[in-house]
């Protein structure tokens, strides 16, 4: 056959496509994206304080000023730290909104503004990114919806961790030098018996100094830090904070304190890697200076006090240095999840020492920032311990069942050689994916294609690969967990064994073999997951004294 008639035969195969146009929409209503501004200054100094009313401002205007944008909120945060996102209730507040579609977008100076741990600004971009909400950061020209935002993010943020760990750095070296000089600064707004001259040197303030005197007066006359507070709560006598309300642990402070005895003890705490304070516990210098300030208390009181509470600590057994009990003193620590934060629940009392005294738990993230961070509240402690009961009741009763289906289900789900070819074929794509990743960056190393060209074609292909591998390390995490899932019911059914009957009161030994997690999801619904995976939900009614379940 000649070419031409080829060539005119496979003419006649191909099909013909005419396009149809999207139809034009008439009247449709023009939605206003809804827009945002996150705003923070990390001390309250002046120039910061300009600094940030001025911020304030230029969002305010500059989202008002838009036509295509309708203003929704500034979020502002002063005279925090951005190093831990939980510790600002402005930025929770504004997570928060966003999970209830209060916004489309935020708007936000710098990532330096917005976060300065790399962790936590990437889980909060992350997260708004399923809601659908971008964040966009003037400074760095980056939208969080795009496709190359992750990778720009994520090195860009790591730099303002750095630049975070420079100023520590630098700050814990200024410190350090004036410490070893015996210079040192006080807050006296957050501390009772002290004022400041003009010179910025601690002045006694005598009517909070005959607090402190009373209080160690009392405590060498044999009263307790608990008897103490009463009695100050009974002369309705003001704390630092003026409010007439004294917590045990404030007594026992000012009786440790050393500076009532007019010395300093200088380096008490220290930042972490993590950027959390802690008490220095040998792992850097202390500096100990004497007669630094004017005394309350007489040296001999002082050392008098620290001799008493030494020995009143021993005879009841709690022996300094002996931290490990105090590390998880109570089984249902570091175990209850907030599902709305994602933060643990801390344990709490309630009208202590009084008739009407309870233990509750308490989302952490509520604790800093109250409802505006999180919503969750409380939860009864007796309630959480009497669940634990009624559930473990059901599963020792029903066992023969509900681990005879999860060991069918897990059985069902066990690797198999469709498993196997599923995580062959995901390889070979990934492989071929970062083959082709690599030709498109010699191609443009060689000038052999145009720069936003390669570059549409990388974003199409980084998106593929992610998908690939997000697929696969799922799909392995998946694997790995039956096997661990298959281990632990073996394990939950011989503690049920050596149980051998129902329980009446809250055991927390069986908690700690049995529970993984406690997920609280409401206020009044919580889910409660073993160790092997099989998880129970229970709800309960909330009623004053005891909630009903």
């Amino acid at each position: 056959m000649f070419p031409q008639a080829l060539l005119m035969k496979e003419m006649s195969n191909i099909k013909k496509i005419r396009t149809i146009e999207k139809a034009p929409v008439f009247n449709e209503p023009f939605k206003k994206l809804r827009v945002c501004a996150y705003v923070r200054v990390s001390t309250n100094q002046a120039e910061q304080q300009e600094s940030f009313f001025a911020q304030v401002q230029h969002y305010t205007s500059y989202i008002n000023s838009n036509p295509e944008w309708t203003f929704s909120s500034i979020y502002s945060d002063h005279g925090i730290s951005g190093k831990n996102a939980a510790r600002r209730p402005e930025f929770m507040r504004m997570v928060q909104d966003a999970e209830n579609k209060k916004f489309d977008l935020i708007i936000t100076k710098s990532i330096s503004r917005f976060a300065r741990n790399t962790a936590d600004c990437l889980e909060t971009v992350r997260k708004l990114k399923l809601l659908g909400i971008a964040v966009q950061f003037e400074k760095e020209q980056i939208n969080t919806l795009t496709t190359e935002s992750e990778l720009m993010l994520s090195i860009l943020s790591s730099v303002a961790e750095e630049e975070l760990a420079s100023i520590s750095q630098n700050m814990h070296w200024s410190n350090q030098r004036r410490f070893k000089k015996g210079k040192f600064s006080v807050n006296t707004k957050r501390f009772l018996g002290y004022d400041k001259d003009r010179e910025g040197d601690l002045i006694i303030n005598e009517d909070q100094a005959a607090i402190v005197r009373r209080i160690f007066k009392n405590y060498l006359s044999g009263l307790g830090a608990s008897r103490i507070a009463k009695g100050l709560e009974a002369d309705e006598i003001n704390n630092i904070s003026g409010r007439v309300k004294w917590a045990e642990s404030s007594i026992r402070d000012i009786l440790k304190n050393e500076k009532y005895a007019g010395d300093a003890r200088l380096q008490k705490t220290i930042t972490t890697a993590l950027y959390n304070r802690k008490r220095n516990s040998g792992e850097a210098p202390m500096y100990y200076v004497k007669d630094s300030h004017p005394a309350i208390i007489s040296r001999e009181d002082f050392e008098k006090v620290q001799e008493l509470m030494k020995a009143r600590a021993k005879s009841k057994g709690n022996i300094e240095g002996n931290r490990e009990k105090y590390t998880n003193r109570y089984a249902l620590t570091g175990t209850i999840i907030c599902s709305n934060c994602g933060n643990t629940f801390k344990r709490h009392i309630d009208n202590c020492g009084t008739v009407a005294e309870s233990v509750c738990w308490i989302c952490s993230t509520y604790i800093i920032g109250r409802k505006n961070s999180c919503g969750v509240g409380r939860i009864k402690e007796d309630t959480i311990k009497g669940l634990f009961v009624k559930i473990f009741n059901q599963l020792y009763n029903q066992r023969a069942k509900l681990l005879g289906d999860y060991k069918a289900k897990m059985e069902r789900e066990k690797l198999t050689e469709l498993d196997n070819e599923r995580i062959a074929k995901l390889d070979e794509k990934i492989e071929k994916l970062i083959k082709q990743e690599r030709a498109l960056f010699l191609i443009e190393e060689k000038g052999y294609a145009d720069h936003n060209l390669v570059k549409s074609e990388h974003e199409e292909l980084v998106k593929t690969l992610t998908q690939l591998q997000t697929e696969r390390s799922d799909w392995m995490a998946e694997i790995n967990k039956r096997d661990n899932r298959v281990a632990r019911t073996l394990e939950l059914e011989t503690i049920l064994e050596v149980q051998g009957r129902n329980i009446t009161e809250f055991s927390d030994d069986l908690y700690g073999k049995l529970v993984e997690k406690i997920v609280v999801k409401e206020r009044t619904k919580l889910i409660l997951q073993l160790k092997n995976g099989l998880a129970f939900e229970e709800t309960y009614t909330l009623k004053r004294g005891h909630d009903i379940f």
